[in-house]
């Protein structure tokens, strides 16, 4: 396993590298957007992205996923698969594009945000195929390319959204910014492939589409369920409140979904390794998954008081007092986010074991029950029930895998690792409320500081897993 943790490192290493400027960058687009275009058009705009952005598992059924897999461990069949793939691809994008056309032209919003819709739509769609020719990076472990890729999408939106901002822009032509972005960004991703790793030719081979369908439909209910209650409130707040709500919500949203650089490292450089190791060595898939998770449970749960007991002074820090009502929201939504730092180790693990249907199942079950919770919280609580909504789904997608791992696979050890969790950041949390009114930054980083020596004192890693810590998040 010497040589694999090597490449896993290594791999890690780039991914947390890019992936950590990727959301420093993304948040200053974020702020930006959010203070100049002020909460109302903001909320529009975050609607018509998760508008979008719900119906993106149209365009790829699980497909990036499956070849992740597939092609780690068949490099040889690079050809055949991307060849089938494309039509598979070409055929849904084509009727995503109908079907958001369709639905949005029944929804009764006004043609401004119709129009940032239209825009959207194409957009996703070319996140779509950039995804698509990640994948072959990610099978390769060659995380250099996507590294590069989601940096150049990044800069990209960023340079171009806060020029057109600054030159008194709204939010069409922002959203027009991301669209050339993406754009750009899949012409580089197209020359990498087709000059490092195969060229492409469309392909129709009946068994293998068949295949495709079949095994990648399991990824793409995943995915889509996971798209439904990550972007489903955002469009019940636009569609039941207010637009001013969907971007007091966004403001807190936008915030954690950045933490998510960390389950984002995990995916990219985690899963072909135990997708390999599931079909070569039991041992190995097993001691990946056991520190990955012990790993993911500890940042999360830290990260979560720290960000908890800040919230406030967070939200002024990034957005000012018109957004002050986002503080609320972000205190409830982290923790779900902490959650999501868990489960997505023990999704990897059903994936890498060809057991994704389970999990396609427990997502499905998560975003019905998302959705009956929004209709519930939202008329009552307004944004504050979305943000329980999301949490409460969270929850339940974390214990039906913390039960299936450990009767069916591997046992994830949260009894054995809660109680020096909570020792550690009980002492943080008691240092943040005697230092609270000191400068956020500095409370921020001795917080840290102090969450550290508690690490330190009761020995939460052993030297094993401090090396492969040092691995995971070397820059």
């Amino acid at each position: 396993m010497v040589g694999n943790n090597k490449t896993i490192a290594s791999n890690s290493t780039i991914v947390i590298s890019a992936e950590m400027l990727n959301k420093l960058i993304r948040i200053v687009l974020v702020v930006f957007s959010a203070r100049l275009l002020g909460d109302t058009n903001y909320g529009k705009f975050t609607f018509a992205l998760a508008f979008t952005t719900l119906f993106l598992i149209i365009t790829d059924m699980g497909t990036h996923q499956l070849l992740v897999r597939e092609l780690a461990r068949k490099p040889e069949m690079i050809k055949k698969y991307l060849g089938n793939a494309l039509v598979i691809k070409l055929f849904l994008s084509l009727f995503y594009l109908t079907s958001v056309f369709l639905i949005i032209n029944l929804a009764n919003k006004s043609s401004d945000v119709v129009t940032t819709v239209y825009i959207f739509a194409i957009y996703q769609i070319f996140i779509s195929f950039n995804l698509f020719f990640k994948s072959v990076f990610q099978a390769f472990q060659r995380i250099k390319y996507d590294a590069v890729a989601t940096l150049l999408q990044t800069i990209l939106d960023t340079s171009f959204g806060i020029t057109i901002l600054l030159l008194g822009g709204n939010f069409q032509l922002l959203a027009s910014m991301y669209l050339l972005a993406s754009f750009l960004t899949l012409v580089y991703c197209l020359r990498i492939v087709t000059t490092k790793f195969s060229s492409l030719s469309l392909e129709v081979d009946f068994s293998t589409v068949k295949f495709f369908f079949r095994e990648g439909l399991p990824f793409g209910i995943i995915i889509f369920f996971a798209m439904m209650y990550t972007y489903i409130d955002s469009v019940m707040l636009s569609l039941m409140v207010s637009d001013e709500v969907v971007g007091w919500y966004n403001a807190a949203y936008r915030l954690v979904f950045a933490m998510l650089v960390v389950p984002t490292v995990i995916r990219k450089a985690v899963f072909p390794a135990l997708s390999k190791f599931y079909n070569e060595s039991i041992a190995d898939f097993t001691r990946l998954f056991e520190e990955t998770f012990k790993v993911m449970l500890f940042l999360g749960v830290s990260l979560a008081f720290l960000i908890s007991l800040l919230a406030d002074k967070i939200i002024l820090l990034f957005y000012g007092k018109e957004y002050i009502n986002a503080a609320g929201a972000l205190q409830i939504l982290v923790w779900g986010t902490a959650l999501i730092f868990s489960t997505t180790v023990m999704t990897h693990a059903t994936r890498s074991a060809n057991r994704q249907r389970f999990t396609a199942k427990v997502v499905g079950f998560g975003a019905f029950l998302n959705l009956g919770l929004n209709f519930v919280f939202i008329p009552k609580y307004s944004y504050i029930g979305a943000a329980f909504a999301t949490l409460i789904t969270e929850a339940s997608t974390f214990l039906f895998h913390l039960i299936y791992l450990s009767n069916k696979l591997v046992k994830p050890p949260v009894l054995k690792l809660l109680p020096k969790i909570l020792i550690i950041n009980i002492v943080m949390c008691i240092y943040i409320l005697v230092f609270r009114e000191l400068n956020i930054f500095l409370l921020f980083v001795t917080g840290l500081i102090v969450n550290g020596i508690m690490t330190g004192i009761i020995h939460y890693f052993t030297k094993d897993e401090l090396a492969f810590l040092k691995g995971l998040l070397k820059f």
